[in-house]
């Protein structure tokens, strides 16, 4: 996988942050500030590395739910920075979090990782109260493929709403959308995102419409590595890509919008996909996300039962769970 420099697609005028100052934290290979020390320089207690979901549903829950009822939202926090894979619904309670969660206190920096252009994978971004609340002090980035930047960019553009770069004046301490490609690899704060292109469309064929998808492997310093896919149908194409992705990841988030592989449609996997993959992989965290908008808890629950079974490292992604990095075991474990 190359490296590639980063693309600045938008940027918020009249943040306390000079131009220049932004794009330098941005660079391709630049080592990052190390969120363990202090200014003076002595190594502070190491803050705890946690993975929470906050949107696990697919576009719209429509049934009502214990597992899900926002729209796709999971975040790792590794020190002074969060990393958040989509902003549907569930960004805006991440953003409440961040002042009410002694967890999330310490963060200073947001990189949010848009999949793909539908809205419930970004919707969040007007809502989230760091664009609300005045001298936040937070520097957010959104980074993407090209076309989920035009969307955002289109839909706040006026009449329609107010444009990202108005919002972050007095509120954000910096913002900056970037532009990512599949198979280019990007140095982030403590960090490494490698961009891999997913499977998804939207229509039935023969007018069905591809859009630019990505999935993201976060693999951060001394750390565990995150893979995220969703939105994915999985094929005999993409399988090769899949065992990529997730045969040195510790976590998972894999896209499970129906029960069983033979009713994969509209650039969606399923329960028994996701779990084909854990059992290839049984040493990593995997998790069945983005559960369709018309599919009920019992539903869920059950094709976890009849797929998943004798895995213990499967689950079903559930809206307020939270798991911490245990290092001495490579895992991640659940949080109380």
């Amino acid at each position: 996988m190359t490296r590639a420099t980063l693309r600045r697609v938008v940027l918020a005028t009249g943040c306390s942050m000079a131009t220049g100052d932004i794009l330098r934290k941005m660079s391709v290979g630049e080592e990052a500030d190390s969120p363990g020390r202090s200014e003076e320089g002595a190594v502070a207690t190491p803050l705890p590395t946690l993975f929470h979901i906050w949107g696990s549903r697919g576009s719209r829950n429509a049934v009502g739910s214990q597992i899900g009822n926002r729209t796709s939202c999971y975040s790792l926090v590794v020190g002074n920075d969060l990393f958040v894979f989509d902003a549907g619904s569930g960004l805006l309670p991440l953003s409440v979090a961040l002042r009410s969660d002694e967890r999330l206190g310490r963060v200073e920096r947001v990189h949010v990782l848009v999949s793909h252009a539908h809205v419930d994978h970004w919707e969040g971004v007007k809502d989230a109260e760091w664009m609300w609340r005045k001298n936040g002090g937070l520097d957010l980035t959104i980074m993407g493929p090209r076309e989920a930047l035009e969307a955002i960019r289109r839909v706040f553009a006026p009449p329609s709403f107010v444009p990202l770069e108005i919002l972050a004046i007095g509120t954000l301490a910096s913002l900056a959308l970037v532009e990512i490609e599949a198979g280019a690899s990007v140095q982030l704060p403590g960090a490494t995102l490698e961009p891999m292109a997913l499977h998804h469309y939207s229509g039935i064929a023969p007018n069905q419409r591809y859009l630019d998808t990505l999935g993201y492997r976060l693999v951060v310093d001394g750390g565990p590595t995150v893979a995220y896919l969703c939105d994915h149908e999985p094929t005999g194409k993409t399988s090769e890509m899949e065992r990529r992705m997730v045969a040195t990841a510790n976590l998972a988030i894999v896209d499970a919008s129906y029960s069983d592989i033979a009713d994969h449609a509209f650039g969606h996997g399923s329960v028994e996909s996701v779990a084909a993959l854990a059992r290839a992989f049984p040493e990593a965290r995997i998790l069945a996300a983005h559960h369709g908008p018309l599919r009920a808890d019992a539903e869920i629950e059950e094709a976890g039962e009849r797929h998943a079974s004798g895995l213990p490292r499967f689950a079903i992604a559930r809206e307020g769970a939270t798991e911490r990095w245990d290092p001495s075991s490579g895992r991640f474990v659940r949080a109380r």
